[in-house]
């Protein structure tokens, strides 16, 4: 490698470390600067907002058309349809009442206001603020809503406080659900003095983070616009971590169309509502983050589109959110009364938990970005074999140093050969050298005597490279599930290092470095220094020396806001990587020729 090469690099570093200055940040992002936001501040921020207004807002947008209560649709002019004024006609119940649910792995708020959810705690997760992680954060109604193009308008049933029905009366306004075959079964009913009627019924499990959900519609065939009724989920996700921009990365709406995972995702500078409607089969669908999801998945039948809308929500010195909607448009067949069901999940990102439900939830594990879904089945496999690991060796800090282990060897033939072709490629330098120097006139000439020399002494000029593409896979598998799993989520191993999912701090600077951060990390510095031995062992050329500084120093930047389980990982790779390259010895690798076998068609001549 010459200076100019090793130049290049330098310059490639330097701007790497600009673009990371606050400085850049500003004058060209200036809304996507690396911050670190509490949770409580988003919560604080919306809460002083006029809830009502972002709704609204949010409805518009999602259907394009001016969205409205039953409760503001205004008797019908002359000429203009009558049928909002049926709707208007609503035996609302006179009083607002809550309903606590508790199992254990969640605890749930019904209202009759909108009849449904209004809370879904997970008991078994926290988030980086010491709080149990809120599923259904910000509304004031209860959800699933439930709504339909009428005339022009898109009617919601939001407003109006729902009839009350349970199987048996309930003497307090909590359940609890303790035992394995406990269930709690409750309906919300809208009646209208015409006799038509809307009716939303849950059932809750104790152990399970899914509920079983069910829209029942009498008399509504014949009122419709486009004979189909929605199912707005209008209520975003918290972030759940700490630097807020590590989860808003992964903050996304899904759905699964047919046989096709489509995503929808905004800027979260973006200001103003962005809309889309997509036509087809809807399977279910899905707001995620980086570890929880919430899904609305039609059992009846299914959808017949859906209706993406999202945006940011300004939240001051601390930068922007994303929030999002979505809805699910439902057909309505010809009968008088339509029953479908739904289950809806509310929960972990945890694969074995989604791959359990039998509903192609699964498919959101490693698909939040392109290179994610193009090496899914290597993260997919790789975090298997964590998980029956996992099994047996409680420890996840273990888990990851012996799978580290079980990798090498499995990987040992194909490094050995590179390592050995590397070696060989260094013994043979010198005739390169004076080929270099007998045709440095002829440039043809000087590569076919290469390619002979190759193939009299056996050595592939790839055979150093190829091993370690045939890696790239499995490595880059790796990463996404060392970043994206949830079952290392606030897994300890041993000492410092306390949460596997997030860097090992041992102290914060008071000032941030560029690239590096503000932050003090020593599995970082760890692997850098393995990486500079490991390089140093390979590099006979005395021109390559700069690049055994460069390298390490440059990874030790990008690697220290990465998660320590990755960390552990790469860093005891390494010190397996140098102990077998001591094993391979210079002196022992003999240069001579390769011997050409004789053919049968030599032998016959002689």
């Amino acid at each position: 490698m010459d200076k100019k090469t090793i130049l290049a690099f330098i310059l490639i570093g330097l701007v790497l470390v600009f673009t990371q200055t606050e400085f850049y940040k500003s004058k060209v992002l200036p809304n996507r600067g690396a911050v670190s936001v509490d949770t409580t501040a988003i919560t604080d921020t919306l809460e002083r907002q006029k809830f009502t207004e972002i709704q609204k807002d949010t409805l518009n947008a999602v259907t394009e058309t001016p969205a409205a209560s039953v409760a503001e649709v205004q008797p019908p002019l002359a000429g203009q349809s009558e049928e909002k004024e049926v709707l208007r006609n609503v035996e609302a119940e006179e009083r607002l009442s809550e309903i606590e649910v508790i199992g254990r792995r969640y605890r749930a708020m019904l209202s009759n206001k909108g009849g449904g959810l209004i809370s879904w705690k997970l008991l078994t997760y926290l988030t980086a603020d010491s709080q149990y992680v809120e599923m259904v954060p910000w509304v004031d109604h209860g959800v699933p809503t439930v709504g339909m193009l009428i005339d022009r308008d898109t009617v919601l049933f939001d407003e109006p406080l729902y009839h009350v029905e349970t199987e048996k009366p309930l003497t307090q306004n909590r359940v609890q659900l303790d035992s394995e075959g406990d269930l709690f079964r409750i309906s919300y009913v809208l009646p209208f003095k015409d006799g038509r009627r809307i009716r939303k019924t849950f059932t809750f499990y104790p152990d399970r983070y899914d509920l079983e959900f069910s829209v029942t519609l009498e008399g509504f065939s014949d009122i419709t616009t486009d004979r189909s009724y929605r199912i707005f989920w209008d209520t975003s996700l918290l972030p759940t971590e700490k630097p807020i921009r590590d989860d808003l990365g992964y903050t996304k709406i899904y759905a699964y169309l047919g046989k096709d995972l489509q995503d929808f995702n905004v800027k979260e500078s973006k200001k103003e509502w962005e809309i889309k409607q997509v036509s087809g089969v809807v399977n279910w669908s899905s707001l995620r983050t980086k570890y929880f999801v919430s899904a609305v998945v039609p059992s009846d039948r299914k959808g017949r589109g859906i209706l993406y809308k999202g945006k940011g929500i300004d939240l001051g010195p601390s930068g922007r959110f994303k929030y999002y909607n979505f809805a699910i448009i439902m057909p309505i067949e010809g009968t008088e009364v339509q029953r479908d069901g739904y289950r809806i999940y509310l929960g972990p990102l945890e694969y074995n938990e989604l791959k359990g439900l039998h509903l192609g939830l699964e498919r959101l594990i490693m698909s939040s970005s392109g290179y994610e879904r193009l090496f899914r089945p290597f993260s997919i496999a790789i975090l298997v074999a964590l998980k029956a690991m996992h099994k047996v060796i409680p420890n996840w800090g273990l888990v990851i140093v012996i799978f580290s282990i079980l990798i090498k060897l499995v990987l040992y033939p194909l490094t050995h050969k590179s390592y050995t072709s590397m070696k060989k490629m260094q013994l043979i330098q010198p005739l390169m050298a004076e080929l270099r120097e007998k045709y440095k006139n002829d440039p043809q000439r000087l590569n076919k005597e290469m390619m002979k020399l190759y193939k009299d002494y056996g050595v592939n000029p790839m055979g150093g490279c190829l091993p370690m593409l045939l890696q790239m896979p499995l490595l880059i598998g790796l990463f996404i599930v060392f970043r994206s799993t949830i079952e290392l989520r606030g897994a300890s191993f041993f000492w410092w290092i306390r949460d596997l999912s997030k860097p090992d701090t041992i102290f914060t600077l008071p000032f941030s470095i560029p690239l590096y951060g503000s932050t003090v990390n020593v599995l970082p510095i760890v692997m850098g220094v393995t990486m500079f031995f490991q390089q140093k062992s390979t590099m006979q050329d005395p021109r390559q020396k700069a690049m055994a500084y460069f390298m390490p120093i440059f990874f030790v930047l990008l690697f220290n806001s990465f998660p320590s389980g990755l960390n552990l990982y790469y860093t005891l790779f390494n010190l397996l990587t140098i102990l077998q390259q001591k094993m391979i010895k210079t002196d022992q690798l003999e240069l001579k020729p390769v011997e050409k076998k004789e053919t049968r068609k030599g032998r016959r001549r002689k």
